[in-house]
């Protein structure tokens, strides 16, 4: 996987990024469609599809873990509007539950909102990705990250 899009090679005088088109027949089948509706069925797949494993891995993480949070803020909205629905007008229990409730709803509403953000980046991540499975710089390019006193700086070389 790494040999499609290059890989990463730390010297002495920085991050240099090694491109490796040996694999430019594979690469000419990605299209940029195939990785969008794959990371629309499953974030990460798209990413997997033209070859970047930590995206993948983080995409379906990230959607995974807020995804726990939303089921897990709705199980807890749940039983508290289970509580405020036994309790009568008169008991003062009554309003604490309706908070109890009103909390998690909000949570698990942000949650939602979160998990519907990192889905729609996940997908135009996949999209652009996929156009830029094609793009080779050579075989004799490189891109270098240099730490500068107080910066850092890029040497791009052909």
């Amino acid at each position: 996987m790494l040999s499609l899009c290059g890989s990463l090679v730390l010297t002495g005088t920085g991050l240099a990024a090694y491109v490796d088109t040996t694999d430019s027949v594979y690469r000419d089948t990605i299209t940029p469609l195939g990785a969008l509706w794959r990371s629309a069925i499953l974030p990460g797949w798209g990413q997997l599809y033209y070859g970047s494993l930590p995206k993948a891995v983080l995409f379906f993480g990230a959607s995974a873990a807020v995804g726990g949070i939303v089921v897990w803020n709705n199980t807890r909205f749940l039983d508290a509007d289970r509580r405020y629905a036994q309790y009568d007008s008169t008991d003062g229990r009554k309003l604490l539950a309706l908070r109890e409730r009103e909390f998690y709803r909000d949570q698990r509403d942000i949650a939602a909102m979160w998990l519907l953000a990192i889905y729609a980046f996940n997908v135009m991540d996949a999209y652009v990705g996929g156009h830029m499975a094609s793009f080779t710089l050579g075989e004799r390019a490189q891109v270098e990250l240099l730490p500068l006193p107080g910066m850092w700086s890029i040497r791009l070389r052909w």
